[in-house]
């Protein structure tokens, strides 16, 4: 069976229109029914893939009933004539047409190179309550490669497939700016749970970042720490981000605490969280994310060391009691109620596992590639001999001695960062702790160092 990365190189093609192989990867890309059909398979093998696959579709908010053979969507075109293949203009208008042959038009969404241009919310369609739409857009290319993508949504929630053309900008390019937001709490409200390195964390991996002024025309420094990150300072960090333009790159980094309440939601432990209720102060997941969506800058790198950082699968963990400390490594966690995936498992993996090694994340968000330092159901630990947080180290290791490098380019990309650190942590960790892409972005596989 191909990796989840593998769709990359695949396209359909329906009569004169071409679509990327990612369009019916959700309803196409079984491969508990291919080994089903093989019939030399186990059969716990081939249920195992079957539960990974609804828990898939679960995620994406649909059922197998949804994706049958008479499913109606809303459509969508491009309507202008003259798209070029390649151009020096930075300004790209277009126009488009939308309709629903059942159900009102909701918004319009606008991709390029999978990052939602104005955002996930999108161009509202609601104000025309209209099941036919015809739209003029106007939109900023990024240097070089475009792949730009259209698609639109009506009243039930239902999205069209995505038209998809690709323009290569060739015109006049200027170094981009850098924006590193580092936010790391060790000091909190209640000394009970103080930690060691986390705002050290924040330091250190600033200090990394702004190590390449050549590669920059100007590097923005932005660092939270301690008795100053709260709520209200973090959430202020967006305005200084929507000063970028779309060729800047943003790192956006936390180190502290990561809680989860009784529901299972992920809290970034702000300095005066109240950790017996999250919500209160803490900052849930989306508000993390929400911090790069939408901004101008396309190149967006989230990197979240705190434990349970990682999406957690809902059906398959139950609370219990923290025992994190191990021989070298220190969790930043607490006592108190924590996430364990109990799971049914199939060797050494579960359906969830399953679901994130055999299946590409299709859910897009804020176009942001997310790494976080563990899984939803784990700990993030702080070495007793680096002083830095285990994933912190990694990456900081890493970039620093060129480890991270593999294709030997002398430009070290996510996809090649995210590769690396994940090995390198459950190396040292010994298996306890795995980093993973909470969020993905296959196409915009930018250089990071």
């Amino acid at each position: 069976m191909a990796s989840r990365g593998a769709f990359s190189g695949v396209s359909f093609r329906t009569g004169n229109r071409v679509f990327p192989f990612e369009q019916f990867d959700l309803r196409l890309n079984r491969p508990d029914i291919v080994l089903q059909r093989i019939g030399y398979t186990d059969a716990a093998l081939i249920e195992a893939y079957h539960a990974a696959y609804l828990k898939r579709l679960k995620k994406m908010n649909f059922t197998e009933e949804m994706l049958g053979s008479d499913l109606q969507l809303p459509e969508i075109v491009f309507v202008s004539d003259d798209i070029p293949l390649s151009t020096k203009d930075k300004k790209f208008s277009f126009k488009v047409k939308a309709t629903d042959a059942r159900y009102p038009l909701d918004r319009l969404n606008v991709f390029v190179n999978d990052v939602p241009v104005f955002g996930t919310p999108g161009i509202s369609l609601q104000g025309a309550s209209a099941q036919s739409v015809e739209k003029n857009i106007s939109l900023e290319l990024s240097d070089g490669e475009n792949k730009i993508q259209i698609s639109v949504l009506n009243s039930k929630g239902v999205e069209s497939l995505k038209e998809t053309i690709a323009i290569d900008y060739i015109g006049k390019t200027e170094k981009p700016e850098l924006y590193v937001v580092a936010i790391g709490v060790s000091d909190y409200l209640n000394d009970e749970f103080d930690l060691k390195y986390a705002a050290k964390d924040a330091t250190d991996l600033t200090n990394l970042f702004v190590s390449q002024p050549e590669r920059f025309n100007k590097i923005h420094q932005i660092q939270i720490l301690d008795e100053n990150a709260t709520r209200e300072n973090i959430l202020a960090v967006r305005d200084k981000l929507m000063q970028s333009n779309i060729d800047d790159e943003v790192i956006l980094f936390i180190a502290g605490h990561g809680l989860l309440d009784a529901q299972l939601n992920y809290y970034f432990a702000t300095t005066d969280i109240d950790f017996a209720n999250p919500a209160e102060r803490g900052l849930p997941y989306d508000a993390l994310e929400g911090l790069l969506d939408g901004i101008p800058a396309r190149k967006k790198l989230l990197l979240m060391d705190t434990c349970h950082s990682g999406e957690v699968d809902r059906d398959e963990t139950v609370l219990a009691a923290a025992d994190a400390t191990e021989q070298n490594v220190i969790s930043r966690s607490f006592r108190g109620a924590v996430a364990i995936n109990i799971g049914k498992k199939v060797g050494l993996k579960n359906s969830f596992q399953l679901m994130q090694e055999l299946f590409a994340n299709l859910s897009r968000g804020s176009g942001a590639m997310v790494i976080s330092a563990a899984g939803g159901a784990e700990y993030a630990y702080e070495g007793q001999g680096t002083a830095n947080g285990v994933f912190t180290y990694s990456v900081i290791d890493g970039l620093k001695n060129n480890a991270v490098d593999a294709d030997a380019d002398g430009k070290i990309r996510v996809s090649e960062l995210r590769k690396y650190v994940t090995e390198q942590v459950r190396k040292l960790t010994g298996g306890k702790q795995t980093p993973t892409s909470r969020r993905e972005n296959q196409v915009f596989d930018f250089r990071v160092f």
